[in-house]
C-alpha cells in the first residue's frame, strides 16, 4: 500500500527554495471565494433518518488563493471553514480543500500535482465531487486537445471496510490507487473527452488484501450546440470488487442535462440512472432534495440509496437584470430503496419553486421551497424551506 504525500512535497520543495522576500517579489497572488448565511428548514423523513425535523441556521466561508510564479507557475489552495448549526460547536469543520501546483514544461506539456476536486467533465461522476490526491501529467499536442495520463490516491483509509464511492470524504473506508489515462479536444462550444480508470483494491481482509481490480470506462460531452447547453455522460465499470469476498463489479450511471433560452425564459430537462451502487455528485443540478447547493439535499446523493431514475423539467424567468424566478418538476424512481430500513421499490414526486435577487454585484439573496411526496405511506412526505445569502469575491 502506498501513500501520496504529494502536497507536503511539492510546496516545501516551492516554499523552501525562497524566503519570505523572494516570495513577495516573484509571485503574483490573487484572492478569491464566496461567503453563504443560511436558514434551513426540513421536515419530514431524508437519507439522515426518520422524521428529520430540523430548523438551524448555518454558515460557509471558502478561500481561495492563487500564486502565479515566475509568470508560468500555477499554485492553488482552497480552504473551507463550514459552521453547520449556528450554536453546534461540534459541527464546525474546517478543511484544506484543494491545494495543487500546475508546472508547465517542454512547452507543450505541464504536471498537476497535489489535492484536487476532480467531477471527469460534469458534476456527476469523478470521486462524487470530493477532492482526490493526484500526480496528473498533461499534453497538449494543439491548442484544442488535450492528453494526460495520472496517478490517483483514490481512497485511504484506516479500517478493513469499503465503500463503492470513491474520494476523501463521505465514502467511508479502505485501500484504493488508481492509475487513468484519457484526452478531450474542444470543437467549437463543446468539449468532448473520456477516459479509462484501472482501480487498484489494496484493503486489508481477514484472509490478507482484497486484491480486487476494477475498469472505469467514462466519456462526456460539455457545452453549447446549436443555441442549446449541453451536460452529457456515461460510465461502466467492470471487474471486480470485494463485498465480503470477491464479486463483479456492474456499475453504471448516465446523465443528460439540456437547456435553452428564449429570450428571459429557460427551459431545461435533465434525465439520469444509477445502477448497481452507482453514486452521483453532491451537487448534481436536477433536483433541490438532492442538491445542497440549490437547496437542501434531504434525500442525498443520487444513486446511494438505490438503483435510481430520475427525469426533471427546469424553468427559469428573468424578470430583469437582477430577479429571476425558478421552477422544477421532478420524478424520482427507486428500485429497492436503501434508507429508512424501506427496502422496497417507491416513486417520489418533487415539486420545486425559488427565486434569486441580485442585491449587488457580488450578492445574491435566495429563497427555495421543495416537497417530495412519497408513494409509501410509511414514509413522511418531505418539505424543506432554505433562505440565504450568498457572496462571490
Amino acid at each position: 500500500m502506498k501513500k501520496l504525500g504529494l502536497l507536503s512535497l511539492l510546496t516545501s520543495v516551492v516554499l523552501t527554495s525562497m524566503n519570505a522576500g523572494e516570495l513577495d517579489l516573484i509571485s503574483d497572488l490573487k484572492v478569491s471565494g464566496d461567503v453563504r448565511v443560511r436558514g434551513v428548514s426540513v421536515e419530514g423523513d431524508s437519507s439522515a433518518g426518520l422524521n428529520m425535523d430540523k430548523q438551524e441556521f448555518e454558515s460557509r466561508l471558502r478561500l481561495n488563493l492563487d500564486f502565479t510564479v515566475d509568470e508560468v507557475v500555477k499554485i492553488h489552495t482552497r480552504i473551507v471553514a463550514d459552521n453547520n448549526a449556528w450554536g453546534n460547536n461540534d459541527n464546525d469543520e474546517f478543511t484544506w480543500d484543494e491545494a495543487y501546483v500546475t508546472v508547465p514544461f517542454n512547452e507543450n506539456k505541464f504536471l498537476l500535482a497535489g489535492r484536487i476536486e476532480d467531477s471527469y467533465g460534469t458534476k456527476f461522476y469523478g470521486s462524487n465531487g470530493d477532492p482526490i490526491d493526484l500526480a496528473y501529467v498533461g499534453y497538449n499536442p494543439r491548442p484544442d486537445i488535450l492528453l494526460y495520463a495520472f496517478d490517483y490516491k483514490a481512497v485511504e483509509g484506516s479500517v478493513t471496510n469499503q465503500s463503492s464511492s470513491l474520494g476523501i470524504s463521505g465514502t467511508g473506508d479502505g485501500d484504493f490507487d488508481a492509475y487513468s489515462v484519457g484526452g478531450q479536444i474542444t470543437i467549437d462550444e463543446m468539449l468532448l473527452g473520456g477516459r479509462y480508470v484501472y482501480l487498484q483494491n489494496n484493503t486489508e481482509v481477514p484472509d490478507g488484501f482484497a486484491d480486487a481490480n476494477s475498469h472505469m470506462f467514462n466519456a462526456f460531452a460539455l457545452g453549447k450546440y446549436s443555441g442549446f447547453e449541453i451536460q452529457a455522460q456515461v460510465e461502466k465499470r467492470t471487474g471486480d470488487k470485494y463485498s465480503s469476498g470477491i464479486v463483479d463489479e456492474k456499475m453504471f450511471g448516465a446523465y443528460l442535462n439540456v437547456a435553452r433560452n428564449f429570450g428571459p425564459l429557460k427551459v431545461g430537462i435533465a434525465a439520469l440512472t444509477t445502477e448497481e451502487g452507482y453514486v452521483s455528485g453532491p451537487d448534481l443540478p436536477v433536483s433541490y432534495l438532492t442538491n445542497d447547493d440549490l437547496g437542501m439535499a434531504a434525500l442525498g446523493r443520487v444513486g446511494f440509496y438505490g438503483d435510481t431514475r430520475l427525469f426533471a423539467l427546469n424553468l427559469g424567468y428573468k424578470m430583469n437584470k437582477d430577479l429571476t424566478l425558478e421552477g422544477n418538476l421532478a420524478h424520482h424512481s427507486i428500485d429497492d430503496m436503501g434508507f429508512n430500513n424501506i427496502n422496497e421499490d417507491i416513486k417520489i414526486t418533487e415539486y420545486n419553486l425559488g427565486v434569486s435577487y441580485k442585491l449587488t454585484k457580488h450578492t445574491n439573496v435566495t429563497l427555495r421551497y421543495a416537497k417530495g411526496n412519497f408513494d409509501e405511506d410509511n414514509l413522511k412526505d418531505i418539505e424543506t424551506i432554505v433562505a440565504a445569502v450568498e457572496i462571490n469575491f
